[in-house]
């Protein structure tokens, strides 16, 4: 069954959706408030055991992930980040790799500044925003199943889930082009 928010209700919970991209922006700018420790243990379970936190949102502290999840769904009403410390973390690792990157083959200043902006931009943001509306538009729009009764509310997945699995997605792949480039770089230099 796919995360799902209600789009029928008339409660306040519908508002949420709507409210909860400006919220999320606002929150970026507020790095005290961000759960840090929590995002490098995603990062670092994305690397080592993938299922753990592409099946659910694992809680660190213990007791059974799958709880931790569902619990989060009951109080909050959604079923993406509400914390944007793992887009944050996510393009501060993508400028630094970008600007060294830049130092290994002696670009200018200038030209560093452009590289790491267009690779922030189009290679993790403009393409995550491009692909997760995509994955949202065709997940909402064929593959949910339909209502057999009028008891059962129905479900819209969020965009700012197909954002998350965007940024799930990109992670262990930066680890792995960018490590290995870093390798390569360090032996190409010594030689």
């Amino acid at each position: 069954m796919l995360p799902t928010v209600s789009k029928t209700r008339s409660t306040p919970s519908t508002s949420r959706p709507n409210s909860m991209f400006p919220q999320y922006l606002r929150r970026i700018v507020k790095w005290q408030q961000m759960d840090i420790e929590y995002t490098f243990w995603q990062m670092l379970h994305l690397c080592t055991a993938p299922k753990v936190v592409s099946i659910v949102h694992m809680n660190y502290y213990g007791g059974c992930s799958y709880q931790h999840t569902k619990y989060h769904k009951q109080t909050k009403n959604q079923w993406a980040r509400d914390d944007p410390a793992f887009v944050v973390i996510c393009s501060l690792l993508l400028a630094v790799a970008t600007i060294a990157y830049c130092a290994a083959y002696d670009h200018s200043a200038a030209h560093a500044v452009f590289v790491v902006i267009s690779v922030l931009l189009f290679h993790f943001l403009l393409t995550g925003v491009f692909l997760a509306t995509c994955c949202w538009f065709l997940t909402n729009a064929y593959l949910r199943e339909e209502a057999p009764n009028s008891h059962v509310v129905e479900q819209r997945v969020e965009w700012l889930y197909a954002f998350d699995v965007h940024c799930n997605s990109f992670f262990p792949m930066f680890v792995m082009l960018y490590g290995n480039f870093m390798v390569n770089v360090c032996l190409t230099l010594r030689l």
